[in-house]
Parts: structure tokens; C-alpha cells; sequence
């Protein structure tokens, strides 16, 4: 069986303070460009395959404290249809800097997520 295709999809990151928004949206970005480089069964060449699409509903910045919950949705590729929206994830992190308390967090909810998303792609994979 060929590798199966993961496109990084569309990440929303409007529920973040805007001043950590940039941060998030790079840290979902690695976070499954990291899971599927990690994976021989995905590829990052297009063809036959899945759009992994992130979202932060909920991002708190407290000082040293940072709280983060993420959704998500699984999208299949290249013609879409949509194969789940009840991917969800939080996480959090403490002790430094908030922009990297932030990366720390948002990274750990979405790479939890993509331990989630990678079985049902396979399992699904045509």
C-alpha cells in the first residue's frame, strides 16, 4: 500500500490572545508535519490522503501558567469529505517564558491529537 497523503490544513487560531496566535499556529503546524515525518506509512507528497485541519478553542496565559484546549477536524484529500470533527485535546505548561509556555502547550495538545488522528487514517486509508 502506498503512503498515505497528510495535508497541514488550515490552523485557527482566532480564539488565542493575538499576541500568541503566531506562536500557536506554528507549534500545530510542526506538531503534524512532525507526527507524519515520523510515520513511514504518511507522506507530505501529494495524492490520495487526508487534510489534518487544528483549531484553539480555549488558550489561558497566566503569568507562568498556560492552559490550552484544541479541536480539530480530519478532511479527506484531494476531493474533500469529511471524515470526523471530534478530535479535541488539552494540555498545559508552566514554569517560563509564557511565548514558550504557549509553544509548549499548544504542541503537546496537538501532537496528543495526531496519536488520535493517525490510527483512524490508516484504518480508513483507501
Amino acid at each position: 500500500m502506498p503512503a498515505i497523503y497528510v495535508e497541514v490544513g488550515k490552523m485557527n487560531t482566532s480564539k488565542a490572545p493575538k499576541e500568541y496566535a503566531a506562536k500557536a499556529e506554528a507549534a500545530m503546524k510542526d506538531a503534524v508535519t512532525s507526527a507524519v515525518k515520523g510515520d513511514k506509512a504518511l507522506t507530505d507528497k501529494k495524492g490520495e490522503g487526508y487534510t489534518v485541519r487544528l483549531s484553539v478553542a480555549d488558550l489561558k496565559v497566566d503569568g507562568g501558567k498556560v492552559s490550552c484546549k484544541l479541536s480539530g477536524e480530519l478532511v479527506r484529500a484531494p476531493k474533500p469529505e469529511m471524515v470526523s470533527t471530534s478530535i479535541s485535546a488539552s494540555a498545559n505548561a508552566q514554569g517560563g517564558k509564557p511565548e514558550s509556555l504557549v509553544v509548549d502547550c499548544v504542541g503537546a495538545a496537538a501532537e496528543s491529537m495526531m496519536k488520535k488522528i493517525i490510527p483512524v487514517m490508516k484504518a480508513q486509508a483507501r
